[in-house]
C-alpha cells in the first residue's frame, strides 16, 4: 500500500513527522469535511499550500460514510458494551464535562465526520452540539471515534491509517484487566524501532519542493520504502530473542541506501538532511485482527473485541479480511519516548 490517511485531526500539524511522511509515501490524505472544499480558507495557511502542491489529497467522508452500512451500529454498540464509556455518559448526563468542569478534556469533531452519530453522542453525554456545525465530544470517545472513522474510510479508500498520536495508536489495543496500555503498546512497539533510518531536510521552505523532488526520484524513493516495508514484514516471522539484533543488523546493512536517498536530497538543494525514525505496530494489530475475524462468537450480543470488533460490526467480515491482507502495519512516531 502507497498511500497513508492521516488523522485525527483535519489539518496535519508542520512538523518532523510530516515531513517523514510526505517523502516517504506516495500519497499521503486527510479527513476533511466537504465544508472546508467549499471554504478552503478554513484550512491553516500551510495545510492549503500543501493541498496546492498536490502533497495532500482531502478524503470527504460525507462522500463515503452513506456507503458503509453498519456504520452507526459499530460505534454505538462498541461503547454503549464499554462500562468506560458508561462511567464517562453518566458523568455527561450530570454535566461533568467542560471547561471548568470534572472531565475538562473535550476535542471539536465536525458534522461532516459524524453522520447521525453526533447526535446519539449527545443523548448519550458524551458530546455537546457547538455554533454550526461542530460537536464538543468527550477526548476519549472523540479519541475512538476518529481512529473508527479513519480505519472505515481506509478500508473503502484504500488508504492506510496512520498517526502520530499515542492515545489513537492505543486504541487499538484490547487491554486486559489490570494491565497498563501504555505499558503494552511500548513493548509491541520496543524491538520494532528502526531508529535513523529515514533521510529528511530539516527546513523545507516552498512545498512545491517536496513536490518537484518526489516526481524527479519517484523510483528511487518507492524502492527504498519497498526495502524498508520488506524487512519490517518479515519481522512477524523472526523469534522474539532475535528481532532486536536483526534490527541492528539491518540499520548497519542500510547505510549505502540512505546515502544515497540522502545525497539525492543535498543535491537537489537541501544541505541539512537529518534522519528520522520508523515505528511498526504490526504485531498488535495483526493479532487483534485475528481475533476478530476467527472469534465465533462475535455476532453474539454483549461481545466487543474492541474497535476493530466495531469496524466489524460496520462493514462486516468479509471486509474486514481486506483489511488483514493489507495490515494496519505502520505508524511513524517521531517521538522516542512515550
Amino acid at each position: 500500500m502507497d498511500k497513508i490517511l492521516y488523522f485525527p485531526t483535519i489539518n496535519i500539524p508542520k512538523s518532523q513527522w510530516l515531513m517523514s511522511a510526505l517523502f516517504y509515501w506516495d500519497k499521503v490524505g486527510s479527513i476533511v469535511p466537504l465544508d472546508f472544499l467549499e471554504r478552503p480558507h478554513k484550512l491553516d495557511k500551510y495545510m492549503r499550500e500543501l493541498v496546492h502542491a498536490e502533497l495532500i489529497e482531502q478524503v470527504v467522508p460525507e462522500q463515503y460514510l452513506g456507503s458503509i452500512p453498519n456504520l452507526r451500529k459499530g460505534f454505538l454498540d462498541y461503547i454503549d458494551n464499554n462500562p468506560v464509556f458508561n462511567h464517562i455518559s453518566g458523568l455527561g448526563n450530570m454535566g461533568l464535562i467542560g471547561n471548568g468542569r470534572l472531565i475538562q478534556s473535550t476535542s471539536l469533531i465536525h458534522m461532516g465526520k459524524l453522520d447521525d452519530i453526533g447526535e446519539e453522542l449527545v443523548r448519550r453525554g458524551l458530546a455537546t452540539k457547538q455554533r454550526g456545525p461542530w460537536y464538543a465530544v468527550e477526548s476519549y470517545t472523540a479519541s475512538n471515534y476518529m481512529t473508527y472513522l479513519a480505519t472505515l474510510l481506509g478500508t473503502v479508500t484504500d488508504y492506510m491509517p496512520v498517526t502520530n498520536s499515542y492515545k489513537e495508536l492505543s486504541n487499538f489495543l484490547e487491554i486486559p484487566k489490570k494491565y497498563d496500555n501504555r505499558k503494552a503498546l511500548k513493548e509491541q512497539l520496543r524491538a520494532r524501532i528502526l531508529e535513523r533510518i529515514l533521510p529528511v531536510p530539516s527546513v523545507i521552505d516552498d512545498p512545491y519542493d517536496i513536490f518537484r523532488f518526489k516526481e524527479k526520484h519517484h523510483d528511487e524513493l518507492r524502492r527504498f520504502r519497498n526495502y524498508i516495508e520488506d524487512f519490517i514484514l518479515n519481522l512477524e516471522t523472526f523469534p522474539d530473542d532475535l528481532v532486536d539484533e536483526k534490527i541492528k543488523y539491518f540499520v548497519s546493512n542500510s547505510e549505502d541506501e540512505i546515502k544515497y536517498i540522502k545525497d539525492r536530497m543535498q543535491s537537489f538543494k537541501w544541505k541539512d538532511v537529518n534522519l528520522t525514525t520508523i515505528c511498526s505496530i504490526g504485531s498488535p494489530t495483526i493479532f487483534l485482527l485475528n481475533e476478530v475475524v476467527e472469534n465465533s462468537l462475535m455476532n453474539t450480543a454483549g461481545v466487543t473485541l474492541g474497535l476493530l470488533g466495531a469496524v466489524s460490526t460496520a462493514l462486516g467480515k468479509e471486509r474486514l479480511l481486506d483489511i488483514k491482507s493489507k495490515p494496519l502495519a505502520y505508524a511513524a512516531i517521531i517521538e522516542r519516548n512515550f
